[in-house]
């Protein structure tokens, strides 16, 4: 396949504070685009949800990748809220041209939101906050994993 990485070019901040080329990270993975704000009283809410989310992709060692693309306005906004919160995915810089790129093409509209995309861009699951929260309900957030894997799978055939 020839098509360029979607997020070629675009710096992301890791947990230990390290820039990488996020196109080089997300390579071949299923991308978790998580839209928030420290500000924002849902978003509060529900990170502790993308929060276990995340532990449990570390713990069945899925190639899935949640970045957190943040509408705070000052990085210490975002700082505290990553600490305070506990997170260790991946960040987009604040005011990272990508941030409103991704917005605009996945018609985000409020937060939080997530969107589930390749390293293309191509979107997997444009309500993947609601199915999120249904499938941790249910407490059967492997399978959501394996939908994800299938889609990715039904797009690149």
């Amino acid at each position: 396949m020839s098509a360029e990485n979607f997020f070629s070019g675009t710096s992301l901040r890791l947990k230990d504070g390290s820039m990488v080329d996020a196109g080089e990270h997300l390579k071949g993975k299923i991308v978790v685009l998580y839209f928030s704000a420290s500000w924002c009283g849902p978003c509060r809410q529900f990170t502790p949800i993308m929060k276990e989310l995340y532990q449990q992709i570390a713990a069945t060692n899925q190639p899935i990748e949640v970045i957190l693309l943040s509408r705070d306005y000052m990085r210490f906004q975002l700082d505290e809220y990553y600490e305070k919160q506990g997170c260790s995915w991946g960040v987009v810089p604040l005011r990272d041209p990508i941030i409103e790129k991704c917005l605009e093409k996945y018609d985000v509209k409020a937060l939080p939101s997530c969107r589930v995309v390749d390293e293309f861009g191509n979107c997997l699951d444009a309500n993947a906050r609601h199915h999120v929260e249904m499938y941790r309900e249910k407490r059967q957030m492997t399978e959501l994993f394996d939908k994800w894997r299938q889609q990715m799978v039904q797009i690149r055939a």
